[in-house]
């Protein structure tokens, strides 16, 4: 085979490899990016399907229907949180009423931090 011939041989493998090694970079960071997006549109289908639950608690917790409330007085509940694992969360109602123009705090580490509402 003549010498010239060899090196065309080659020169054009080489073309092909970096044609192929190219693609395939590109095609791996397309099936990336696909599967950081599965991911993102899942979270964020898993977070709107807590909605539901979510103004249901807060219905529960701030309206005049009542949870189920024990003997000693204490009300009962049954949340799902992310991984749809069961809790049962025991409350203890206290509702203070707030006036106008007052904001409700709470102490935690020792400073006194407004209490945010609900959106």
């Amino acid at each position: 085979m003549p010498e010239w011939l060899e090196i065309g041989v080659s020169v054009a493998f080489a073309i092909a490899a970096v044609f192929f090694f190219g693609k395939y970079r590109e095609k791996a960071a397309a099936l990336h990016e696909c599967e950081r997006m599965k991911l993102r549109l899942s979270n964020d289908l898993n977070r709107y399907r807590d909605v539901k639950r979510l103004r249901t608690l807060r219905d529960a917790l701030v309206s005049n229907e009542v949870l189920p409330v024990d003997d000693d007085g204490r009300e009962h509940l049954l949340l799902r949180d992310g991984d749809m694992r069961l809790h049962h969360v025991v409350l203890r109602r206290q509702c203070n009423a707030i006036s106008e123009g007052e904001t409700p705090t709470y102490t935690s580490g020792g400073e006194e931090v407004p209490v945010k509402e609900l959106e």
